[in-house]
């Protein structure tokens, strides 16, 4: 009899002797029965809200035949039961009787729709097991989901005061409308500093109900301590407690002591410390109310009375300027009239010092110098090179340094003076005084004398010495002296002594800079000299030739060559006279020039005679 078996939600109804459940037979079409089980709808639809409320068309026994619109049975355990007329995601939520707007727009469906915001009544009711998968059962009161923070003091109309964008401002309370309107500073006062938790009510804050605001008192501290009655409005407004109106009735520069600059703010209290206003204040002197801050410094002038320095309008700036300091036993000159005045008086407050020692610079100024200029004649006193207008301009010039260790002559003279007074270790500490002043102490080795000696080469005593002024002078570094080669391991002779220096000493260009070797210059003709004869001399294992066997430093031509001693063919008899390019004719060309062959010139006769 079944058109198809029933949905998973109910499946406990699929059975023949179980359609009465759901179906009412008699006369005419079978009806439905749905909100005789679904009461929390039938709930809905009685009280006229909710998302049924809205589509459910007709009323009675017609509104339960239209649920069939949108919930259709008999089509299986895994068809749903309810059929959207537009997608969740466009829900509009109007519909359901209560629109998002604001905050409320952009939470998330979860959010409101979850098993703790069911409300007690609702739950009775709700068919479903789990009560988080429903969109029954919420109320559209705001304390159903939202925390009651006036405890129901204000009723649960919530928007009357507060919008669903935010709890704060209350932007919707009037106050004026309220028992006390707030006027003058009252405007700005916090909520909480009058709507305080009350231990009868629970501890929470009160709204209603206040019997506390009649007076003043109730809320403000009486500072004149009933002097006055406690009568606050004769005096005083809500625009502010300062001026009192009572000022246009008393005039305080009526009395001994008028109130000008500062004192004009000073609240009474600080001074008329009674509830009599009329009691005598001593005032003849700056001491009777105020504090010595200077702890006597100042006895001997002008009888400690504060107004030689200071006025009215103000403690700070002080009318002690550099004029009236120009009367002191340290006139302020050149960069000292611009420091200021806590740089030499140190100290806050009562702590202040204003009679410093200034018998040295150093009582006041750190030694630049390290104690460099400690001994005699210097003595630390730092007026011997400096003044009072600058630090930087000294007063040490260059006649004043010849007369030191160290004249300075030639191009020395011109160097300024941070280029050979400096620190590496530290850049803003001069060294003005040298262990040595050898010429290494400021110029660089550009001859790598140091790495010559750590490579074991012999050296002369001056150079190791680092004896600069051997061939240089101080008018310019390429200006040179006589160097006397002779002293080396290799003297000049011949042709050799018209050669320039760096045609054996020829620089080499390290990183930026281009450095001249002297010391460990090779001394094989060949480290200097092509060899001419493309290696035919050369010694075993490719060492250089020994030129000197042949040649001479005064010509490249060889004068006498035994060759009975050096070869295996004696020139004996006729053969001495012949030249030898008539034996040695041989010739190959080697990198563009031709090479006279010596060895494997033929011995035998007939390779010459015929």
């Amino acid at each position: 009899m079944s058109p198809g078996d029933l949905s998973q939600a109910h499946k406990d109804l699929d059975s023949p002797l179980r359609c009465v459940s759901c179906h009412e037979f008699g006369a005419g079409e079978a009806r439905f029965k749905c909100l005789q089980c679904h009461k929390e709808i039938e709930r809905r639809l009685t009280e006229k809200r909710g998302y049924h409320a809205r589509v459910v068309r007709g009323t009675g026994q017609q509104a339960v035949d239209d649920c069939s619109r949108c919930h259709s049975e008999h089509n299986g355990r895994r068809h749903p039961l309810v059929r959207w007329r537009t997608p969740k995601s466009q829900f509009d939520h109007k519909e359901a009787g209560w629109a998002l707007v604001q905050k409320h727009a952009r939470a998330r469906c979860e959010q409101c729709h979850n098993e703790s915001r069911i409300t007690p009544e609702d739950r009775t009711v709700l068919k479903r097991s789990n009560l988080s998968a429903t969109y029954l059962g919420l109320s559209s009161r705001c304390t159903a989901c939202h925390q009651d923070e006036h405890h129901g003091d204000l009723g649960d109309a919530c928007t009357r005061c507060h919008t669903q964008e935010s709890w704060k401002p209350a932007s919707g309370f009037d106050h004026s409308k309220s028992a006390f309107v707030l006027t003058g500073l009252h405007e700005r006062v916090a909520c909480g500093k009058c709507h305080k938790p009350v231990a009868a009510l629970g501890n929470h804050a009160q709204y209603k109900s206040f019997v506390f605001f009649n007076t003043c008192k109730s809320c403000h501290q009486d500072p004149h301590g009933g002097s006055f009655a406690g009568d606050c409005e004769k005096c005083h407004t809500t625009a502010g407690w300062k001026p009192a109106l009572l000022g246009e009735r008393f005039q305080h520069n009526k009395t001994g002591f008028p109130l000008v600059g500062l004192h004009a703010a000073v609240t009474c209290r600080k001074c008329h410390k009674t509830e009599n206003f009329r009691a005598k204040l001593e005032h003849g002197r700056c001491m009777d109310c105020h504090e010595d801050k200077h702890r006597g410094q100042f006895a001997a002038r002008a009888g400690v009375e504060c107004g030689s320095c200071h006025t009215e309008a103000g403690w700070k700036p002080a009318k002690f300027r550099i004029r009236e300091h120009a009367a002191t036993r340290f006139p302020l000159r050149g960069g000292h009239s611009n420091v200021a005045c806590a740089k030499c008086h140190k100290g806050e407050g009562a702590a202040a010092i204003y009679h410093p020692g200034f018998a040295s610079c150093r009582d006041c100024h750190q030694d630049r110098h390290s104690g460099q200029f400690a001994a005699a004649p210097h003595e630390n006193r730092c007026e011997r090179c400096h003044t009072d207008l600058t630090w930087k301009k000294a007063l040490f010039t260059l006649a004043d340094h010849q007369k030191s260790r160290y004249g300075l002559l030639g191009a020395h003279a011109a160097v300024p003076c941070e280029e050979c007074h400096r620190s590496s270790a530290r850049p803003e500490e001069r060294r003005f005084h040298f262990e040595s002043l050898d010429c290494q102490q400021c110029h660089a080795d550009p001859h790598r004398t140091l790495q010559a000696v750590a490579a074991g080469e012999r050296l002369s005593p001056t150079t190791l010495r680092w004896g600069c002024p051997t061939c240089h002078t101080t008018r310019g570094w390429k200006e040179t002296g006589p160097f006397d080669h002779a002293q080396t391991r290799f003297t000049l002779t011949g042709k050799h002594r018209g050669a320039p220096c760096a045609g054996c000493h020829k620089p080499a260009v390290l990183g930026e800079k281009k450095l001249v070797s002297f010391a460990g210059t090779a001394r094989a003709c060949g480290s200097c000299h092509g060899d001419a004869h493309d290696g035919q001399f050369a010694g075993r294992e490719g060492a250089q030739p020994d030129c000197e066997r042949c040649h001479e430093t005064s010509s490249w031509r060889s004068r006498e060559f035994d060759h009975q001693r050096n070869t295996s063919f004696s020139l004996a008899g006729a053969h001495e006279r012949v030249p030898c390019r008539l034996c040695h004719e041989n010739r190959r060309e080697v990198q563009g020039r031709m090479v006279v062959q010596y060895r494997g010139t033929p011995k035998d006769c007939k390779e010459c005679h015929r």
